[in-house]
């Protein structure tokens, strides 16, 4: 084969397989802001959720509720108030997580389907389990250190930011409320927590990542502001800072599969294949981890040269939620890899 003839091959080989991962990093890729704005049509109302001690069964406070959907992420984020309740509403048909955290218990969660569901109100109760080693160990929970010394009338201005920001979308409104306790109460870093992720929502990116890093400030072992931190610079592809913030967060608590998962990510918008697979099989064996963190490895296969492994992923992925929005997506990504695998159209498969 002609020299040139030989560079056009691979120039097209390359081409695929830029096609390829293309279409799965359309899927990967989904940022905090959009997914939590993203209510669309066929809503089905809304899920009180209940987090109760159980021990003594005394309703907890200062809880924060995560409402996840695979494998779309976090749809939206709150803390329980004094009656120990939270309130999603809105909600569009689908499968949701919903996780409970709090410092000094160990974290919680139920799962909840809204796909046959003629129900306009959901109730859902989680009942959290003190923490035996309270004072070892590295911090699970995500509550602020100083949340109990918050005044009450600070407290009940976060409750009122907390309630526009998550049950009325008013990000403006809710922003003013986290402003009013802040200035009654300047160490509260829930607060700033909160006001940084409905600046997020509002598309003030800037004032978003001055809220989200003073909240880390405050309280350096406050790991909930670290993931929408990540995401952030992540948009604004700052990938050296970002993964410096997810090594910390890592520290914090390793058992979370998110840390990994955006390693993965970082690594992988840079092409660095070899760390990007590293941390996503260490995403996928995490406990809890959701099936998108298939879809990553499918796309680092991909681009490894590796069809068969990206395929088994994909399978997988099928498997553990066949119901997924991005499914008709993966079949067409499924078919390419295969008749490319067949065909033995990568490089790998080159006699040597």
């Amino acid at each position: 084969m002609r020299p040139h003839c030989k560079t056009r091959q691979n120039l097209s080989r390359y081409s695929r397989l830029v096609t390829v991962a293309a279409l799965l990093i359309c899927i990967c890729s989904l940022g905090f802001a959009q997914s939590t704005a993203a209510q669309v049509s066929g809503t089905v109302g809304k899920v009180l959720i209940r987090i109760r001690d159980r021990v003594n069964e005394q309703q907890l406070a200062q809880v924060q509720v995560q409402l996840v959907r695979f494998p779309d992420g976090v749809v939206g984020e709150q803390f329980t108030g004094s009656d120990g309740s939270a309130q999603f509403s809105g909600l569009s048909v689908g499968a949701f997580t919903i996780r409970a955290s709090r410092q000094g218990y160990e974290p919680g969660e139920v799962q909840i389907d809204l796909r046959n569901s003629d129900r306009t109100l959901q109730s859902v109760d989680i009942s959290l389990m003190p923490r035996k080693d309270k004072g070892s160990g590295a911090p699970q929970g995500i509550v602020a250190a100083g949340a109990l010394k918050v005044p009450d009338n600070a407290r009940k201005e976060f409750d009122r930011g907390s309630r526009l920001l998550n049950e009325k979308k008013d990000f403006d409104r809710s922003i003013a409320a986290f402003q009013r306790a802040i200035k009654l109460y300047p160490g509260y870093a829930d607060a700033y927590f909160l006001m940084g992720t409905a600046q997020m929502q509002a598309s003030a990116a800037s004032d978003a990542e001055a809220s989200l890093r003073k909240a880390i400030a405050l309280d350096a072992r406050f790991i909930a502001p670290h993931y929408p931190l990540a995401l952030l610079l992540y948009a604004q592809q700052r990938y050296a800072e970002e993964k410096e913030l997810l090594l910390e967060a890592q520290k914090l608590d390793a058992t979370d599969w998110r840390w990994p998962f955006e390693l993965a990510r970082c690594d992988a918008q840079q092409g660095q294949w070899e760390g990007a697979l590293r941390y996503g099989v260490t995403a996928s064996g995490s406990a809890n981890a959701p099936p998108k963190v298939h879809l990553l490895l499918a796309d680092i296969y991909a681009n490894s040269s590796r069809p068969r492994d990206a395929i088994a992923e994909l399978e997988l992925f099928a498997k553990l939620d066949p119901e997924s929005l991005y499914m008709k997506r993966v079949r067409e990504v499924l078919n390419v890899l295969r008749q490319r695998s067949a065909a033995s159209v990568f490089p790998s498969s080159e006699p040597r």
